[in-house]
């Protein structure tokens, strides 16, 4: 060991020159440019005279925006700033481009704490962003041309019905100029007839006179009335018409209950849905029958409770066809209208198929699954090799690589947790997330949550006030997840106010979980989002994320029967709160 140097700053300087990754040293709240490796001077389009330059001085095009101010806070608080796939505006061969990168400013202190320097990395990952924007367009216009192909082949079907209405329609008029003829022939004869005995019966044939002038009037009466009901059914077929052909063309399926007999009547195009034949008569059980197992009892459920007047009826399910036996997704919305007579009341709505919206879906969960399974063989790797860099690092203690590869190790970790929240975002909608139930205290296991965040996130004072007997039956280590993020997003989102406090309490049977911190806050219309998938805040924090942290723990905590909500003020912090059922422990006599 006598025979090992350490590197001095200018050797050190000169490692940092020499990496493939873009790397600048920094100093004083200007960022007062003191080294730029090659890498960096390519990003930048300059050559070394920028060196002893404040960036703004060097960088001109740069006022304005953001990144000057980053420097200076770094410098100033002594922390870290990073981003993903930001954009900066640069001046490039004279012309100015925006370009994507993936960067880190960090305050590089000495043994008294100061910041000595900012290291400055930054990865140009311009063709990532681009080549992901492409590809999305692309699917969006491929998606627009599918949906268009699906609308004309249904506009083309409704014309061919409507082409046999009117068949029947001239059809049905031949027969009754046909009727109109025989009618004529035969007073035609019968006043020939008439006419051939007026010598013999005169008084008859002033009678039949009489007769027939009130028979013309009664036809003329008669002819009017015939042309006012045929407009009114003219009027009537194109209403009917046009409203057959709004709901075909919109793919949609009808039906009707009365709510006293149960009576049900469904179009065509419904029995089509479910899989039945078009002639067939369904009845409300077979078409429940037609729904997956899984889905069957929350579709009735909704169904009874809509008919039992407890408001609007709106659901998705599969269903397996009667005949052809294919798979759709069905959505149904229905509302319940009582009858004039208050005696009854009348259940109608619509069934449409969204097979496609839950393909593309389905395609965009694969993909997310496949991404992120690829990652982890690698961010596996990577966590071992900084473990063993940690060990041998040990042996020179030096504080700055020490330093570095905690916080590398920190970033993997992170990143880990990213990726495996993808995984269980797609394996949530897939249907595949199991939960493996146990028996446990929901105190204990907060006490090991928060014990291991102390030792995690060093910057921040976790405060935990337990509560006595908190007996759960339910998945230790997703609501152990659940912890885990509603506290990193506490430390995130509080990175100035020290103190997050976690309480617990038991109200009505049920075990209540709150984590506070004292943070940016909520805005009230964020509030009612913050837990949908990929949803994120929009605000100046530059806190990283994808938005699907509170989306797994709301659906965890919702299949565990409980609940989970925030309450918050924007600019004076947030607590978010989850609930789950006590276990009732058998009372042995």
């Amino acid at each position: 060991m006598s025979d090992v140097q350490l590197l001095d700053k200018n050797q050190l300087i000169e490692v940092l020159s020499q990496t493939k990754t873009a790397t600048a040293i920094h100093i004083g709240e200007d960022a007062l440019i003191q080294m730029a490796n090659q890498a960096m001077l390519t990003i930048w389009d300059k050559d070394q005279s920028v060196i002893g330059k404040t960036l703004e001085d060097a960088l001109p095009e740069l006022k304005g925006q953001p990144f000057a101010q980053m420097f200076k806070k770094v410098w100033l608080e002594g922390i870290t700033i990073s981003g993903v796939e930001t954009a900066a505006d640069l001046k490039v061969d004279g012309e100015m481009k925006t370009f994507y990168f993936d960067f880190e400013y960090r305050a590089i202190k000495n043994e008294f704490n100061q910041t000595i320097c900012i290291l400055h990395t930054a990865i140009d990952v311009t063709d990532r962003v681009t080549n992901r924007q492409l590809m999305e367009e692309y699917y969006s216009k491929e998606l627009a041309l599918e949906r268009e192909q699906a609308l004309n082949e249904e506009l083309a079907a409704s014309n061919e019905e409507l082409n046999a209405v009117n068949e029947e329609l001239s059809q049905s008029q031949e027969e009754l100029l046909a009727l109109n003829e025989s009618l004529e022939r035969r007073v035609e004869a019968r006043v020939k007839e008439l006419s051939a005995s007026e010598a013999r019966y005169r008084r008859i044939s002033d009678e039949l006179a009489a007769i027939n002038e009130e028979l013309t009037a009664s036809n003329e009466e008669l002819a009017l009335a015939h042309e006012q009901l045929k407009e009114t059914f003219d009027e009537l077929e194109d209403k009917e018409i046009a409203l057959r052909l709004a709901i075909e063309a919109a793919n949609f399926g009808t039906w009707h209950i009365h709510s006293e007999s149960r009576a049900f009547i469904t179009s065509v195009r419904l029995r089509e849905l479910f899989g039945y034949d078009a002639t067939h008569e369904i009845t409300i059980e077979e078409a429940l029958g037609q729904i997956t197992e899984e889905y069957r009892p929350y579709v009735t459920e909704k169904l009874e409770n809509a008919l039992a007047g407890n408001g609007d009826y709106d659901v998705s399910y599969p269903v397996i066809g009667f005949n052809d036996k294919k798979i759709r997704w069905l959505r149904a919305i229905g509302n319940l209208k009582a009858d004039k007579s208050g005696e009854f009341s009348s259940f109608t709505g619509v069934v449409m198929d969204i097979s496609v919206i839950k393909k593309d879906e389905q395609r965009k969960n694969d993909f997310i699954a496949m991404v992120s399974h690829e990652l982890k063989t690698p961010l596996t790797s990577l966590n071992g090799y900084i473990q063993v860099l940690q060990r041998k690092a040990i042996v020179f203690q030096d504080k700055f690589v020490n330093s570095s590869l905690e916080m590398a190790a920190k970033q993997v970790k992170k990143m880990t947790g990213m990726v495996n929240g993808f995984l269980n975002v797609s394996r949530l909608e897939s249907g595949k997330i199991v939960l493996n139930l146990s028996h446990f205290s929901l105190t204990d296991l907060i006490d090991v949550v928060v014990e291991e965040s102390r030792l995690m996130e060093t910057s921040h004072i976790i405060n935990f006030q337990s509560c006595e007997h908190t007996p759960v039956y339910a998945d230790y280590d997703k609501i152990g997840n659940v912890i885990v993020n509603l506290l990193s997003n506490a430390v995130k989102y509080a990175p100035t106010a020290k103190n997050i406090e976690v309480t617990c309490t038991v109200i009505n049977q049920m075990v209540q979980v709150g984590v506070r911190d004292h943070g940016i806050g909520i805005g009230v219309k964020d509030i009612n989002r913050l837990f949908d998938r990929y949803y994120r805040v929009e605000s100046n924090s530059q806190v990283s994320g994808f938005g699907i942290g509170l989306y797994l723990s709301a659906e965890i905590i919702a299949r565990h029967n409980g609940t989970i909500w925030v309450e918050s003020e924007f600019g004076k912090g947030a607590t978010f709160y989850f609930n789950l059922p006590l276990y009732q422990e058998e009372i042995k006599m």
